[in-house]
């Protein structure tokens, strides 16, 4: 058996509208550019949804060929409470001054660069319902 890389992440948030705005700016900015909308139902059924009642939003990497797009995905849930979780997001080497800046223009909150920028070349953030976020300039090995 092999692991074959993630597939996508569901992040939890107390209402989509509060933070759809802001994933609108941030995701696009990291190549997630495709954006679906899903629906569940009171009973639990996933429903095709659209623009005007929905409960979950995906943002999609472009389809490229041989290659299934990863997605993350922020669901609606009102009894969420922020976590130490934190999501990390890989970002070009040398960009992370550039990002400071976006990421203010996004709205996210509590931007801190990381304690030694040489070593661990990171952003710590939040988005407006209080996920931890991360962006990570470190090279990808190889």
């Amino acid at each position: 058996m092999a692991f074959l890389g993630f597939d996508h992440v569901d992040a939890r948030v107390r209402s989509v509208k509060s933070v759809e705005g802001f994933y609108d700016r941030l995701m696009p900015a990291l190549g997630m550019t495709e954006k679906t909308y899903s629906l569940i139902d009171a009973e639990g059924n996933w429903v095709k949804a659209d623009a005007t009642r929905y409960n979950i939003i995906e943002y999609y990497e472009p389809e490229q060929a041989g290659r299934v797009a990863c997605f993350m995905g922020f669901i609606e849930d009102t009894q969420m409470q922020p976590v130490g979780t934190r999501i990390a997001f890989r970002v070009a080497p040398g960009e992370l001054d550039e990002w400071m800046k976006r990421l203010q223009e996004f709205g996210a909150r509590n931007i801190e660069l990381s304690e030694n920028p040489q070593e661990y070349p990171a952003i710590f953030f939040e988005d407006p319902a209080g996920t931890k976020l991360e962006l990570l300039g470190r090279k990808v090995a190889g």
